[in-house]
């Protein structure tokens, strides 16, 4: 009996002792990301406006994550983003050391509003982990030179004939150009099939088409310098509800149709445009450990109050960023999304297949 208690205080005093030497700055638990490579693949191409943003979160977000890991870059362009979507469900390590930096809203409406299989998509969009959602603004240009010239955006319905690029039919960035395009009654040649924002911006240079779109740190390091400081283009319209300084004369979205048509936007048209509102997102993979999720989103939120950061954003982006970053945020931004009508369902896929229809001819 005495050999047993013995034992036993002999058994408790080790257990203390190490649960003692665990709780010292020494014994502390490493930081998730220590020693570790984070790869952050982008689904579009090099030089495009995902790119351009996904960049500068990797130069910064380093300083802000505890480890301090290497952040590096990876494209996978293609089928409007969904080629990458797929490999980050299907074959990306699920150990938090790989996140999609993307703009996948297209790939949430075609998993939760259209038809997955007929886009290609295969990753379940239910089961990828939102990190972090940012807002996106588009910016739309056209070139000056056509017909009797272009010089605000009202004189768009006085001209015909020209061409608009986009990614696919059922891409939003198509799906949004398209409707206010048709909101306003312009009449407009649509070409599909450019794999991304800066396949269109050369064709733009070339007149292979003469309008293109893309968010605001594609159109201030790109666009801007290229054609629209040298008079050869103008922004006609912008995705925010509020003006913003350096985009005239274009109009927000809403004002744009106001300008044009004298009424309100309203209607299955403009609902779909609302629908396919863009956001720039940090994703994984599913399975990926909590501690690599939450990691991640600190780092963000703490990105938010990084001065040097917020400098160098403004300066490419033209505005502030909007991390969306806590659970019951992200669930109120996929929400309109998985709960869109019916009725929007359908019309949805009957404007993609008269865009494809367009894009033919």
């Amino acid at each position: 009996m005495k050999l047993r208690k013995k034992f036993s205080w002999l058994v408790m005093s080790v257990t203390l002792l190490a649960l003692a030497l665990v709780n010292q700055p020494g014994f502390a638990q490493k930081p998730f990301y220590q020693g570790k490579k984070l790869n952050f693949m982008v689904d579009f191409s090099a030089g495009g406006p995902t790119d351009i943003e996904c960049r500068i979160y990797a130069r910064h977000l380093v300083r802000h994550l505890p480890g301090k890991p290497t952040i590096v870059m990876t494209n996978r362009p293609g089928a409007g983003g969904t080629l990458a979507m797929n490999w980050l469900y299907e074959r990306a390590r699920r150990n938090g050391t790989v996140a999609g930096c993307q703009t996948a809203g297209s790939r949430y409406l075609d998993w939760f509003v259209g038809n997955p299989q007929e886009a290609g998509l295969r990753a379940n969009m239910a089961e990828i982990v939102p990190v972090m959602f940012t807002p996106v603004v588009s910016v739309g240009v056209i070139k000056k030179n056509l017909g009797s010239g272009i010089s605000k955006p009202e004189d768009l319905v006085k001209v015909e004939g020209w061409v608009a690029g986009g990614f696919r039919a059922d891409n939003s960035k198509d799906i949004k150009f398209r409707t206010l395009f048709d909101l306003v009654g312009a009449k407009y040649k649509y070409v599909t099939g450019y794999p991304g924002s800066a396949d269109l911006f050369a064709a733009f240079v070339r007149d292979e088409i003469q309008y293109v779109d893309g968010s605001t740190p594609f159109y201030f390091t790109r666009v801007k310098p290229v054609v629209v400081d040298k008079n050869q283009a103008i922004p006609l319209w912008y995705q925010n509800p509020k003006a913003i300084p350096g985009l005239e004369p274009g109009y927000t979205a809403a004002e744009f149709v106001k300008k044009i048509t004298g009424k309100e936007p309203s209607g299955s048209l403009w609902n779909l445009f609302q629908m396919n509102a863009s956001y720039r997102m940090i994703l994984f993979p599913p399975g990926v450990p909590q501690e690599a999720v939450q990691a991640l989103r600190s780092g963000f939120e703490a990105l938010s109050r990084d001065q040097e950061f917020l400098v160098e954003y403004k300066k490419v982006v033209g505005i502030e960023p909007e991390f969306i970053t806590s659970e019951k945020d992200l669930k109120e931004a996929i929400a309109p999304w998985k709960e869109t009508t019916p009725e929007l369902k359908k019309f949805r896929l009957d404007y993609i297949e008269k865009g494809r229809e367009l894009a033919r001819q």
